[in-house]
């Protein structure tokens, strides 16, 4: 599942088009009616992680309406300790970095916590300068996995190692997350090259975790 701003190079006049009504003419038309219909949920935001875009897909993924989303922050959407790694997520593709495709947790509006195949990248203007982030999410028993990747073994590891393994992880993510916020002091560019470089590979490593612990369903081979 690519991201969104993968497929259609959306420009900031674009980032809304799923979430106005009312006619719009030409390729804005065409390009309203792709996100719409999307079987994914697609969520466009700005550079600071307002939604911008909410389609039919992303209301019945997470159980909001677009007017009940549009406009308030995307972090409602994120369990609490997610939070500060997911703002350095934004950061990151808001100076033009990419993100392979990943695992998380997300929060509906029920409170229920469902976990979703989600890819996200820059979106572009015209000129190639960063304008939002686009965001394509899909539930994770329905995802279709990337050809190349080989599908993980599942109920591997028990709940209990499970949890062991995921405890440090989400710390590691979390104060690297609080390092590259600048809480604690400045950092020069380097520092912060090398605190990216961790965060994903712990997110990673995440990842694979909640894969492998994750029970099979009957029918998976």
């Amino acid at each position: 599942m690519n991201a969104p701003g993968d497929r259609l190079g959306w420009p900031q006049r674009e980032a809304g088009l799923a979430a106005e009504p009312g006619p719009v003419a030409g390729d804005d038309a065409r390009l309203a009616d792709i996100v719409r219909s999307s079987p994914d949920a697609i969520v466009g935001m700005t550079l600071d992680g307002v939604v911008t875009t909410w389609n039919r897909a992303a209301e019945r993924l997470y159980g909001y309406r677009a007017e009940e989303i549009v406009g308030s922050r995307a972090d409602r959407l994120y369990p609490p300790e997610d939070r500060v790694g997911e703002a350095g997520v934004l950061r990151r593709l808001a100076r033009g970095g990419r993100l392979e495709e990943y695992v998380a947790e997300r929060i509906r509006r029920d409170g229920e916590t469902v976990r979703v195949w989600l890819g996200v990248s820059p979106i572009t203007d015209a000129t190639g300068r960063i304008v939002g982030i686009a965001a394509s999410s899909r539930h994770v028993d329905d995802a279709q996995r990337p050809p190349e990747q080989a599908k993980p073994a599942q109920g591997v590891l028990t709940s209990r190692i499970g949890h062991e393994l995921r405890t440090p992880l989400q710390a590691v993510i979390g104060f690297t997350g609080t390092l590259l916020l600048r809480l604690p002091g400045p950092l020069n560019a380097e520092q912060e090259r090398q605190l990216e470089l961790v965060q994903e590979s712990a997110r990673q490593l995440l990842s694979l975790i909640n894969e492998l612990s994750r029970p099979p369903r009957a029918g998976d081979s």
